[in-house]
């Protein structure tokens, strides 16, 4: 019986770990208000560290500038995708601590909003060329209101089916914020798109969307998302 009940403790351990090491596509960011004045200079020094320090997975990075949102103006430093394992030994020697120290904090006003987003598994509609299609991004975020997460996530994955079925031109994608930090961005949908022109494009979501699931479907699927939220906010940026 012993024997039993430790086979059955190693078994489940060996699944535990099994399942912990899964891989998944994690990325962390932070967000850099420059001083006034320093914009270029911060951008362009940015892209000289990360050239340095963060060409390879998994701790290749890049920026953003923010154009839209409560962020604008605003440069986003994010790298990825990684793991929360990989992090312990990302880039941090003297050298990288130095160039960090003397190229990137003396043209930085405000430095903040660290945060850590795990993209949903089966959430994500990647179309052929990569990021290679895309100039900008546009994430929906979303607070999700106690003891409705489960209702919300459900009915935001069906939207991955209508990007896969259509074969859009954007990418879509649903990550989770790892950690409660009380900033109203619990769920975000990434779309990358190539430029503005997009939001000039005829609009079939919706009746695409209806095509698979039915007459009015949108409109109960909208009243699920309202149910579930708290608040709701929008952010563009376009890559550097």
């Amino acid at each position: 019986m012993k024997r039993t009940m430790m086979t059955m403790i190693l078994t489940l351990c060996t699944l535990g770990f099994a399942i912990a090491q899964k891989e998944y596509r994690m990325f962390e960011l932070i967000y850099l208000t420059p001083k006034a004045g320093m914009t270029k200079v911060l951008e362009e020094n940015l892209k000289a560290h990360n050239k340095k320090f963060h060409t390879a997975a998994p701790y290749e990075a890049f920026i953003k500038t923010v154009v839209v949102g409560e962020h604008e103006g605003d440069f986003v430093w994010l790298m990825g995708p990684t793991t929360f394992t990989s992090l312990d030994g990302r880039p941090d020697d003297d050298a990288h601590k130095a160039d960090w120290a003397t190229t990137v904090e003396p043209f930085v006003e405000k430095a903040g909003n660290v945060e850590y987003w795990k993209m949903k598994e089966g959430s994500n509609y990647d179309p052929e060329g990569g990021m290679e299609n895309y100039n900008m991004q546009h994430i929906r975020f979303w607070e999700i209101k106690p003891g409705k997460y489960e209702a919300f996530m459900n009915a935001l994955m069906k939207v991955t089916k209508v990007f896969k079925d259509n074969s859009y031109k954007e990418s879509w994608s649903v990550y989770i914020n790892q950690f409660s930090t009380n900033s109203g961005r619990d769920i975000a949908a990434v779309s990358n798109m190539k430029n503005w022109a997009t939001f000039d494009q005829d609009d079939t979501f919706v009746a695409d969307y209806e095509k698979i699931y039915g007459k009015d479907s949108w409109k109960a699927a909208m009243a699920v998302f309202n149910d579930c939220t708290a608040s709701y906010t929008e952010e563009i940026g376009k890559f550097n």
